[in-house]
């Protein structure tokens, strides 16, 4: 079925089946998820990195995220340590190193990656300096959810690429070239933006 036709079919009624409740064999994938870098340091310094997607907001005041992690693993492990990590924001010119890290650990996975790494403002643990955009923060708590270990964290710092801060708005996302993850090996890059004319909707409704 080509494009054309499937958004002809949207237009009316869709029949809808029976999909899998397993997130690993969502094919296409439901949620997708940005992708990060979580940087993290243990208590001697040594520093580590690791890709995350399962990452989300959840308080403006203060300014808190979380992400789900493995209990045991280094990067967990470093952060109930030093009681600090950065998010490191993917953009799709670093995707296919990030993505292929994974097969290494520590040190090398730092080296053989090609990332480099620099200090933080206000946490020990260092930042990924190919990446474009950057959150620090302190640990606020964990949780045990299932198989997930959820790490929440404070925000105490943000820093960005200037160019993309002093661009027009509706060139920044194309700048920031964000990915998100989808399955495995596939991810979507956020370069374009619609902007939804409230004022208009609410006009049609009065």
């Amino acid at each position: 079925m080509n494009l054309r036709q499937l958004k002809k079919d949207l237009a009316g009624s869709m029949n809808k089946i029976e999909y899998p409740i397993d997130k690993r064999s969502w094919h296409p994938g439901l949620i997708p998820g940005p992708i990060v870098l979580v940087s993290t340091c243990d208590e001697k310094k040594k520093p580590n990195i690791a890709p995350k997607s399962w990452v989300q907001m959840v308080s403006f005041e203060p300014p808190i995220l979380m992400f789900s992690g493995t209990k045991g693993n280094t990067t967990e492990v470093n952060i109930l340590q030093t009681g600090c990590f950065g998010v490191n924001i993917v953009d799709a010119t670093i995707a296919s190193r990030v993505f292929g890290c994974i097969q290494w650990y520590g040190l090398e996975r730092i080296k053989k990656a090609g990332f480099s790494l620099v200090t933080a403002s206000k946490i020990e643990a260092p930042l990924v300096a190919e990446c474009r955009a950057h959150l620090e923060c302190r640990l606020h708590r964990t949780s045990e959810i299932g198989s997930g270990f959820v790490v929440f964290g404070e925000i105490v710092a943000a820093s960005i690429w200037d160019r993309i801060a002093a661009a027009a708005s509706d060139e920044q996302y194309a700048l920031l070239e964000q990915i998100v993850f989808l399955e495995n090996n596939v991810y979507s890059v956020l370069n374009r933006t619609e902007q939804v004319d409230t004022n208009r909707r609410d006009q049609k409704q009065q």
